[in-house]
Order: structure tokens, then C-alpha cells, then sequence
């Protein structure tokens, strides 16, 4: 009896839902706008927000690693494909995510831009689909330099379990779901033509509907990016 029990428990630890998701409100954008064709790298590390930070004796964010790809349409427009993973191992599984962002670009003069960047995107424990996510952000964009430019702006995020409600902690049944504001404020640093510097403070607001609570955390990031067949201007 004894070993069918914990046989029962090693697999509810390996099945079962997470107590909190990670994802990803960096965007990291590249000095310039990808021109028709271009491919642009990033990776880095970044502190990933918890859904529940409650659920983890309050720890409000994850250490974890994030990397893009992101393809030029046009000077106006691209997509980008990303994905995270939680490094501190908090949960029995790994704690991931991925996600589809696009970029549409308005160019107002030679160094200044307004960026409008929707998003789509899942969040996993293990190798389940735990957690869907929609958003969009506006973000202004200025190139100093050849070498530097900065960027800001902020969006609204929302993100859910699954779209049936469910009895919560206080007895009641929502929806388990939530919303964010996130804030971009970023740098990007020209190493050479190609390669680059990204740094990011990236301040969330998140409102959990279901657990009736709501946080304010910091999410920084910092990385290295690449952009093959970029022109010099």
C-alpha cells in the first residue's frame, strides 16, 4: 500500500499543473528596423514574472533564458518567434514558453519610429500547454547614433489557464485568468555592423482576477544580438 502511494505521488509531481507560469514581457529590439529579408538573432538572461508569486513564498520573478529570431517582410514590417525557460527550477518540471510577436512600423523621420508590436503566446510545464497569452504594445523608438539607440513604450497583456471557471481559494468559481501593464524601456548598443548590446528594465503591473490579487515587479533583461545581411548605411 505504502509503495502504490508514493508511486501515486512521483506522478502527480510529474503531471500535475504548475503553481505559477513564467513569460516574458521583453521585446528587444534591434537599432534599426529589419529591412526586407534580414534576419536578426537575441539571446539572453532575464528575470521572468511568476503569475502566482503567492503560490512561491512571494517570489515575484524567475531567473531564466530567453532567445528570438525575427524575419524582415519589409522596413515596415516582421515577425518574431520567441521563447523562454525558468533556470531556478522552483516546479519538478521545467517551465517554459513561446511566443509569436509582429512588428508594425511607422516611420516618422531618419531616426525616430513608432512601433506597434502584437503578440500571441503559450506558456508550458514540462511539456504541457498550460497557459495562453494575447497582447499588444506601442513603442517609441529613437536612434542616437550609428552605435546607440533607446526605446519605450507599454502595452497590455492578458493571459489564462483555460476559458471554464473553477472554485478558488476563497470558495469562489472564476475564470482562471489575469491581465498586465507592461512598460519597455530598453537600449541597444552597436558592437559592430552586426552584433549588439541589449538592455531592458521592463516594469509589469499584473492583476490576478482569480486569486483576487495584484503585483508590481521590475523584469530586466540583457543580451546579445545579431542581424545577418544588414546594409551600412
Amino acid at each position: 500500500m505504502i509503495k502504490k502511494i508514493l508511486i501515486l505521488v512521483i506522478i502527480g509531481l510529474l503531471t500535475g499543473c504548475s503553481r505559477s507560469l513564467v513569460y516574458s514581457p521583453s521585446i528587444n529590439l534591434s537599432n534599426k528596423p529589419l529591412k526586407e529579408k534580414e534576419i536578426d538573432f537575441q539571446g539572453g538572461v532575464e528575470l521572468l514574472p511568476e503569475t502566482r508569486p503567492e503560490e512561491l513564498q512571494g517570489n515575484q520573478t524567475t531567473l531564466g533564458l530567453s532567445g528570438q529570431l525575427s524575419y524582415g517582410f519589409s522596413d515596415k514590417f516582421n515577425l518574431t518567434i520567441k521563447g523562454w525557460a525558468d533556470i531556478e527550477g522552483r516546479e519538478s518540471l521545467i517551465r517554459s514558453g513561446y511566443s509569436l510577436n509582429g512588428q508594425l512600423i511607422k516611420i516618422l523621420s531618419e531616426r525616430d519610429r513608432v512601433i506597434i508590436i502584437p503578440r500571441t503566446g503559450i506558456a508550458l510545464n514540462g511539456n504541457e500547454i498550460t497557459g495562453y497569452g494575447l497582447g499588444t504594445s506601442v513603442i517609441y523608438q529613437n536612434t542616437i547614433n550609428q552605435k546607440l539607440s533607446w526605446y519605450g513604450g507599454a502595452g497590455l497583456l492578458w493571459g489564462f489557464r483555460y476559458l471554464e471557471k473553477e472554485t478558488n481559494k476563497d470558495n469562489e468559481e472564476k475564470i482562471p485568468m489575469g491581465f498586465g501593464i507592461v512598460g519597455n524601456l530598453g537600449l541597444g548598443w552597436q558592437l559592430s555592423n552586426d552584433l549588439r548590446i541589449n538592455c531592458e528594465l521592463n516594469p509589469v503591473y499584473q492583476i490576478n482576477t482569480f486569486d483576487n490579487n495584484s503585483q508590481i515587479l521590475l523584469a530586466p533583461t540583457i543580451g546579445i544580438g545579431y542581424t545577418i545581411n544588414r546594409k551600412v548605411d
